[in-house]
């Protein structure tokens, strides 16, 4: 009986780890994330399209380092909105779509966050 309580236990503070380590990991990545978003943004605001086309490769770039451990955390759904969104900005701003550019921006950032909040080790989460 007393291994198990303590196999239970250890199980119980894994989980809990793995979740905060989750979390933590989101929030920063995200962080990175959207700062690309702003700085495409940034640009598109500006009118400087060819600017902005090359902050959408470090924006790829950034997601390309963070979406195999974004893929094994988020539900793959949320993911494929994502890569729908990144790829309607770069066919945006090749085609100097400012207006639509920026709206794509703002859609990004937004599923960014909806996607770390989603991700929250909260109380509503777990049930």
């Amino acid at each position: 009986m007393g291994k198990q309580v303590i196999i239970l236990i250890l199980s119980l503070l894994l989980l809990i780890s793995g979740g905060i380590y989750e979390t933590r990991y989101l929030e920063n990545t995200s962080r990175y994330i959207k700062t690309d978003v702003d700085y495409v943004k940034s640009a598109i605001e500006q009118s400087n399209m060819d600017l902005a086309k090359e902050r959408v490769k470090t924006l790829e770039s950034t997601w390309g380092s963070v979406e195999k451990v974004w893929n094994i955390f988020v539900n793959h759904e949320r993911i494929d909105d994502l890569e729908e969104k990144l790829a309607m900005l770069k066919i945006n701003i090749e085609l100097k779509n400012e207006e639509e550019s920026l709206r794509s921006s703002m859609i990004l950032k937004e599923i960014v966050d909806e996607i770390v909040d989603k991700q929250r080790l909260t109380f509503e989460h777990v049930l």
